[in-house]
């Protein structure tokens, strides 16, 4: 998780708090589509899934970049 995100849902109540940061999770660990009836929430998770999904690119390409080197020992 970037920081920036983490800044922007610590201004959220306690609970929407919660509600998005337990969303990016799910969103970049277990690739559930999430949104929120929050509006604000949303607007939180909306500018943080192009990253999540952006670095678990980079992170399959990097899994599949250390198998090729594991080929040439």
């Amino acid at each position: 998780m970037y920081g920036s995100f983490l800044e922007a849902a610590e201004n959220l109540e306690p609970d929407k708090f919660k509600e998005c940061i337990l969303k990016m999770r799910d969103f970049a660990l277990y690739g559930e589509d999430v949104s929120s009836s929050d509006p604000v929430v949303n607007i939180i998770l909306t500018m943080a899934k192009p990253n999540l999904n952006a670095a678990a690119i980079r992170y399959q390409q990097s899994v599949k970049n250390g198998d090729k080197g594991k080929e040439h020992g």
